[in-house]
């Protein structure tokens, strides 16, 4: 199949020449979070916010709390307690992210200085049959 005598297209695809929306389950606004304590490099388990809807599964991004802007680490959730908010991840963390337990705004004219945890999982899957061993 050819579009536009431009794009190639086998019989293992989803072709959007106009517009195409996908919605999965909605996930409550826990979408982000801040550390609640301090996640050292080569720790495995770090805290967040508790009450979150957070499962094993769920890819999450630790993002920057140094001048270095490519400090992050990206991990899975092997489990989160959702009393506690402890989060153990599928590997250690590469890098240093600052937390603590309340915000440091009073300290820094209302700026939050906690790392920021956000979750990237987004649970729209496509899934195709299996034919002639191409998956889906």
């Amino acid at each position: 199949m050819v579009y536009d005598n431009a794009i190639e297209a086998g019989n293992k695809l989803i072709a959007v020449v106009g517009r195409m929306q996908a919605y999965g389950k909605k996930r409550d606004d826990s979408i982000m979070s801040r550390l609640t304590q301090v996640a050292n490099k080569g720790d495995t388990g770090f805290f967040v916010e508790p009450g979150l809807d957070w499962v094993a599964g769920d890819r999450l991004g630790l993002l920057p709390t140094s001048y270095q802007w490519d400090t992050f680490d990206e991990v899975f959730i092997e489990s989160y307690d959702s009393e506690t908010g402890e989060v153990v991840a599928d590997r250690t963390l590469d890098y240093y992210h600052f937390g603590r337990e309340t915000s440091t705004g009073d300290l820094y004219s209302g700026l939050d200085m906690r790392g920021e945890v956000v979750l990237l999982t987004r649970n729209v899957k496509i899934i195709g049959e299996d034919i002639e061993s191409w998956g889906g």
